[in-house]
This record gives structure tokens, C-alpha cells and sequence, in this order.
């Protein structure tokens, strides 16, 4: 008796394991397909993506995707950027799919071309991963942690190095609304003589409801008639000598321009510019005409040192501190 029972829940764990293994296998080739069916060309987005080969692992217990030598291309017309990486990783659970992990490539290339201009640029990182939370209606939450980035240019010159960069967008639970997180730690632009940013951060609130539908042009123009904008709740530049903070609001004007306004506490403006101008990147003249009128509009030392409340308006196409304009805006994408 007790060696017929054994026999019948034996057989039944093997039925269930050849039962599983099939639906396993299954949900790998309509993984495929779905993943197929989302790169393919359409009118209705302005992307496309393909890969040499599409491979699926990880059995039993994780689904593993991995696609060789994927490629992205967005644009239309004569503007086109293609990114390119020797292969992609995608991880999911065969048991809930209500996320995907993602193994970001070390190396990935950017070509950015235009009717007159061909920019290329290359990205490297020691780590880099995302973890991207589905729901019924899509894409619900994105985690991205990247370590160890550097971006150099086609000739191999590095443009920037950063120790890690962190972004993450959530539902913030108010209607369409969504919370993002941005932080870069140990970011060094160039050479390096304008020193290292030791951390940057910004917390802030998508208002409003951004269409799943249509190219990223017609999305964020029909986020920005229907009266989007961004809330900058708070940002924080440490960048010895030089710390800021501040708050502010942002929103994209009838051509695509940034508008808003930002209001900014500044410490350590005079160290930083002294700095540059000893490393020949500005004149020592226009070195001590610039602090002469920050020390003019900054009040009063507060344990010696200089603070600095700095209002920037956007707005007009341009960037301007009080009545001076400091640089124009261009727009996120040229006129139609």
C-alpha cells in the first residue's frame, strides 16, 4: 500500500516537472514573440530595435533572455540616434511576471547623426543593471543603478567619468502624477580642471499624464498642452569648494524651450571661480569682474563664508539671473 502511494506521487512529481518544462519552454517562445512584436517598426512610435540572435536560459526557476548584438534606432527623418552593445540581458520570473531585471552591457555605443552632423559616443561601466515593475496599464515603476560610467568620444578622449549614477521613477500615488529620483556621485567632466562634483541629486514630481501612445515628440507635446510641468523639490551640487540647494518649477513653453523658474543658495562661488581662472579656463580679469558682482549681490558672511540666493528664470528661450541672460535654451527638438 504504502509503496503504491509512493509510486503515485513519484509519477505525479514527474507529470508536474514535464508539465512545467513545457510551459517553461512555452512562455520562452512567447517571450520571444512578444519581445519580437515590441522591436518591430511602427508607425505609431518613432523606434525600432533588432538583435543577431535571441537566446533563453535560466531554467527552471528564472526566465533569462539574452539578445546578441542588440541595436535601437530612434528618430525620424534626418535625425537618428543608434545604440548599439554586444548583448542585453533580460531576467524575469516564469512564475510572476510583474517585473524584468535587466544585465546592462560594459560597453555600449551612441551615433547621434543629423543633417549636417555625425556625434559618436561611447559608454562604459563596471556594472550597470535596471529593474523596470509592470502593471495592467504598462510600465509601473524603473529602478536603474549604473557603477563606475565613464562617456568618451569616438577618438577614445573621455568626456566625463562618474562613480555611480542612480534613477528612479514611481507612481506617486496622485493620479498620473510620477516621483523621480536622480543622484551621481564622484562626476568629473574632461580634463578634470573644473574639479569633481562629489554629488548631485534632485528629487521631483511629474505633473501630469504622459500618453503611452506615439512618437516621444507627440507624447511630451501633448503632455505639455495639457499642462504638464515639473516640480523640483529639492536639488542638492556639492562640489567642493562650491554646495548648492534649491527648489523650483519647470514646464516646456509653444516651441519645446525649458520655462520655470529656480531659486538656488550658493556657497563657495569665489573658490570656484578663482579656480578657473588659475587653470587658464577663464582670464583673471573676467575672474574678479564676476566675483565683484556676486559679492554684490550676496549677503552678508555667515561663518565666513559668502552665501549666494540666485533666482534663474527660463523663459523666451533663454537663461537669465535677474537682468543678465546667461545662455539661450534650444528646444528639445527643431521646428517641424
Amino acid at each position: 500500500m504504502v509503496g503504491r502511494r509512493i509510486k503515485w506521487i513519484a509519477a505525479a512529481i514527474v507529470a508536474l516537472a514535464v508539465a512545467y518544462t513545457i510551459a517553461w519552454h512555452g512562455l520562452a517562445l512567447r517571450l520571444e514573440d512578444i519581445m519580437d512584436e515590441a522591436a518591430a517598426p511602427s508607425p505609431e512610435k518613432d523606434w525600432h530595435a533588432s538583435w543577431t540572435r535571441l537566446d533563453a536560459g535560466g531554467f527552471p526557476f528564472s526566465m533569462r533572455m539574452t539578445a546578441q548584438q542588440p541595436t535601437v534606432v530612434w528618430g525620424r527623418g534626418g535625425e537618428q540616434a543608434t545604440w548599439h552593445a554586444s548583448e542585453l540581458v533580460i531576467i524575469t520570473n516564469p512564475l510572476n511576471l510583474a517585473g524584468l531585471s535587466l544585465v546592462l552591457p560594459r560597453r555600449q555605443d551612441l551615433v547621434v547623426e543629423t543633417p549636417s552632423r555625425r556625434h559618436v559616443v561611447g559608454i562604459s561601466m563596471d556594472h550597470g543593471r535596471a529593474a523596470i515593475g509592470l502593471a495592467s496599464g504598462g510600465v509601473d515603476a524603473i529602478n536603474i543603478g549604473l557603477e563606475d560610467v565613464t562617456v568618451f568620444s569616438g577618438k577614445g578622449t573621455a568626456l566625463a567619468e562618474a562613480g555611480t549614477l542612480d534613477v528612479v521613477s514611481t507612481p506617486s500615488g496622485d493620479g498620473d502624477d510620477r516621483d523621480v529620483f536622480l543622484e551621481m556621485t564622484d562626476l568629473t567632466i574632461g580634463n578634470g580642471s573644473a574639479g569633481r562634483v562629489e554629488r548631485g541629486l534632485a528629487r521631483m514630481r511629474v505633473v501630469g499624464a504622459v500618453p503611452r501612445q506615439g512618437t516621444a515628440r507627440e507624447r511630451v507635446d501633448a503632455w505639455r498642452r495639457s499642462g504638464g510641468y515639473v516640480d523640483l523639490g529639492d536639488l542638492v551640487l556639492e562640489w567642493p569648494p562650491v554646495a548648492a540647494q534649491g527648489e523650483g518649477r519647470l514646464a516646456l513653453d509653444g516651441d519645446n524651450r525649458p520655462i520655470g523658474a529656480l531659486r538656488l543658495e550658493v556657497v563657495g562661488y569665489r573658490e570656484i571661480i578663482m579656480a578657473l581662472a588659475q587653470a587658464g579656463e577663464v582670464r583673471q580679469d573676467q575672474a574678479d569682474i564676476v566675483i565683484a558682482a556676486l559679492d554684490f549681490m550676496a549677503g552678508p558672511p555667515v561663518d565666513g563664508q559668502r552665501r549666494l540666493d540666485v533666482d534663474l528664470s527660463m523663459q523666451h528661450g533663454r537663461l537669465t539671473i535677474g537682468p543678465f541672460t546667461v545662455m539661450r535654451l534650444a528646444p528639445l527638438w527643431p521646428p517641424p
